[in-house]
């Protein structure tokens, strides 16, 4: 027996589509969502959502278009929240209301981070400008090292064997070593950023 307002979804469901009018947010008891984002001809992963996660939540606060694609990538169970529902959930738990005030402010950050890579032409660039993202995001200095995202190509449009390239280009130039678990560091973080500051003047310019 189906729990109320639990909905259970195979891999390839789609909960919403981008453009679409909202009326519900979801909650992922189980399993994965990704949400995507057409920008220009492109499909971009803007997140990966896995057990205890939400997303649909702009519907709740009088966003009428759905901004992002939400679709089930592993076999997901997931509760389906109204707007009534919503209120009374948030009047009534400040924890709540505290979590998700945090998670829009975080999707806003990653969002305009995105948007600013996106612009970038030049894959070497965007690819240097995402792993910093990553570094930054973990905190890491002193020699630490930090998992390349396994989405990395989805994020940034590109394919996989274009970032692969990119990838080995870097590590032999030194700007980045890569272990053997598939985590980087950057080498010199000063040659690191002038060479991306470089890398997006030339494109500013060349473009232009």
């Amino acid at each position: 027996m189906t729990e109320k307002g639990v909905r259970e979804c195979s891999a390839g469901a789609v909960l919403f589509r981008e453009g679409e009018q909202g009326d519900r947010m979801y909650v992922i008891k189980s399993g994965r969502v990704r949400l995507t984002k057409m920008i220009h001809d492109s499909e971009v992963v803007i997140e990966e959502l896995s057990d205890g996660e939400f997303c649909g939540e702009l519907a709740m606060l009088g966003v009428s278009e759905r901004p992002v694609t939400a679709v089930v990538t592993e076999d997901a169970s997931v509760i389906q929240v109204q707007t009534d529902q919503f209120e009374d959930m948030i009047r009534g738990n400040t924890d709540i209301a505290l979590r998700m005030l945090k998670k829009l402010t975080q999707r806003l950050t990653q969002a305009q981070y995105r948007v600013s890579n996106l612009i970038l032409r030049s894959n070497t660039a965007r690819i240097l400008h995402q792993l910093k993202a990553e570094a930054d995001r973990h905190d890491a200095d002193h020699g630490e090292t930090v998992p390349i995202p396994d989405d990395l190509a989805d994020v940034l449009a590109l394919e996989i064997g274009e970032v692969k390239q990119v990838l080995g280009k870097l590590v032999r130039d030194e700007f980045i070593s890569i272990d053997n678990r598939g985590y980087f560091q950057i080498v010199d973080p000063q040659a690191y950023d002038r060479y991306l500051r470089y890398l997006e003047l030339q494109d500013r310019f060349s473009f232009n």
